[in-house]
């Protein structure tokens, strides 16, 4: 049994995953249409995962505002679920050898992966004690997770350029370190 106390995010969980999703519908739609096989692997899984993360959210909030509803099973169902997806998208990314940065989508996923097993484990709490307000709040955070997953994998979608800090701190440290373009490097003189 969910908590009245959740009722409120679990009822905005529902209608933003909801939205995120029909935008997401969207943003593959409009996204870069690549000729080239590997980044297409690349889209499809962005796109998996994004879409898998959302589902999860969307999913467990609807479950949580039926009345009455022990929200474990359904919390375990779609945390199998989505372990599946990662799986299934792994084995995409490792069969495509054109695929450029397969290591950085692998761990991304073994991440999500993460996430899936833990609110299985929640679910799980609750399955044996519904009432545990401690694994609803846990998975009302998972949902937020899965929310700022889907939103990020969805804007790399369109093609926009990671502006994260660390990415952002990283790219000027490397231009920092590399030498100006056209200029040879000369040894010094002895």
């Amino acid at each position: 049994m969910v908590p009245a106390t959740f009722s409120s995010f679990f009822a905005a969980s529902a209608g933003v995953a909801g939205a995120l999703i029909g935008l997401l519908f969207v943003a593959i739609s409009v996204a870069p249409q690549w000729s080239d096989s590997g980044q297409r692997v690349e889209l499809d899984v962005r796109a998996g995962v994004a879409f898998s993360a959302l589902i999860d959210a969307l999913v467990v909030s609807l479950f949580a505002l039926i009345p009455g509803i022990d929200l474990g099973t359904p919390a375990l169902v779609v945390a199998v679920s989505g372990l599946a997806s990662c799986v299934a998208l792994g084995i995409v990314l490792l069969r495509s050898a054109a695929v450029g940065n397969r290591g950085h989508h692998l761990r991304l996923l073994v991440a999500q992966g993460i996430v899936f097993v833990l609110q299985g484990i929640a679910a799980l709490r609750l399955i044996g004690n519904p009432h545990d307000e401690s694994a609803v709040r846990y998975l009302a955070i998972v949902t937020v997770i899965f929310f700022i997953v889907g939103i990020i994998r969805a804007w790399q979608l369109i093609g926009a350029k990671d502006t994260g800090l660390f990415r952002v701190v990283r790219d000027a440290l490397r231009e920092r370190s590399a030498p100006p373009v056209g200029t040879a490097s000369v040894p010094p003189d002895e």
